[in-house]
């Protein structure tokens, strides 16, 4: 690959990876900005009405989710918005909550919750009660937590799965998933899940940070060597690089086409070939379960022990059309169940 084909993918990638992952670049901290700089503004405050308190990083994914729970939930609270990024501080979390005194917390994306995480951390209790939604592995995450309930942004392997078989002609038995030992427990329970289906799931662990020669061979023993249907990805930000993906998952993937089913939307592009198939969360029906989630926490007392974590309720399928129908045996009947189409 030429220099100058290398940096445009590279950029590219950088700009689809922020964008599926829901983070904005770390270039300025939340003390600095005004209350949802890039979203509506908050109406005033209201006399005598609790305030809810949304952290969330600047991206198309969270403004779909944030709009869907500020209209369910703007009856009945002020909805106090403010954005986030990776320069955000403790400190800045602490001053906005001093400030708006809500009843509770919205956090929305892996920074919004990675830093109310180092919050409880480091101030002892009681903490606000807090809502989680659009976070990699928040049920692996959730156990750290005090005080906190959410919705799982994963959507179940055995559900990926059935859902791939309606789309494709190709028999899918096995599915092969590249995974670091910080996930293990997560792949035992989904492969023993998707056995309920006769799908087996075939894993391959990496190292802890693996580089694109890793990538490569265990991409390569799953297609040649175990004879998979399909690759599943997991949403592990470490294995989703740029640098990995682009020398890598694609230096294999794209000579040998197989139905790659990934868990967020902006890996499934034209341009890039990599995810065929995305299954994830419904952006603005999260918002609305979110929403639901506030109501139950009212109604037990803002005690989120009493409010378990979801999985999401709704899924949104896409796919890359042109690469399925010329590579995967597409089933056309199912255009009509597909959610979104990239062309």
């Amino acid at each position: 690959m030429s220099a100058h084909r290398w940096a445009m993918l590279t950029a590219m990638l950088w700009a689809v990876l922020l964008a599926c992952l829901g983070c904005s670049p770390p270039q300025t901290s939340l003390s600095t900005l005004p209350a949802a700089s890039t979203l509506a503004g908050d109406p005033p405050r209201r006399p005598g009405v609790d305030a809810v308190l949304v952290f969330l990083p600047a991206s198309p994914a969270t403004r779909q989710a944030w709009q869907s729970l500020r209209d369910e939930l703007s009856d009945s609270f002020d909805v106090v918005t403010r954005e986030v990024s990776e320069d955000s501080s403790q400190a800045d979390l602490d001053r906005e909550i001093q400030a708006v005194q809500p009843r509770c917390l919205l956090l929305l994306g892996n920074s919004a919750s990675n830093l109310y995480l180092k919050y409880q951390q480091a101030h002892p209790g009681p903490y606000l009660p807090a809502v989680v939604l659009m976070t990699s592995f928040f049920e692996q995450q959730y156990p750290l937590f005090q005080n906190v309930t959410g919705v799982s942004y994963e959507v179940p392997g055995i559900t990926t799965f059935v859902n791939l078989r309606t789309f494709v002609y190709r028999p899918i038995q096995r599915v092969g998933v590249l995974y670091r030992q910080l996930f293990r427990t997560y792949v035992e329970e989904q492969s023993r899940l998707a056995r309920l289906e006769q799908v087996q799931l075939v894993p391959l662990e990496l190292s802890r940070t693996p580089g694109p020669h890793e990538i490569r061979k265990g991409l390569d023993r799953l297609i040649h060597d175990e004879q998979v249907d399909a690759v599943w990805v997991l949403n592990d930000n470490v294995l989703l690089k740029p640098e990995l993906i682009a020398k890598g998952w694609l230096k294999i993937l794209h000579k040998n086409p197989i139905a790659v089913v990934v868990g967020v939307g902006s890996l499934v592009d034209a341009r890039l070939h990599f995810g065929s198939f995305a299954m994830l969360p419904d952006h603005a029906a999260l918002g609305v379960q979110a929403s639901n989630l506030v109501f139950r926490l009212r109604d037990e007392g803002w005690n989120a022990k009493a409010v378990p974590p979801e999985l999401p309720l709704s899924i949104q399928s896409v796919v890359d059309l042109g690469w399925t129908r010329a590579h995967l045996q597409f089933r056309e009947d199912a255009i009509e169940r597909i959610d979104r189409i990239v062309e």
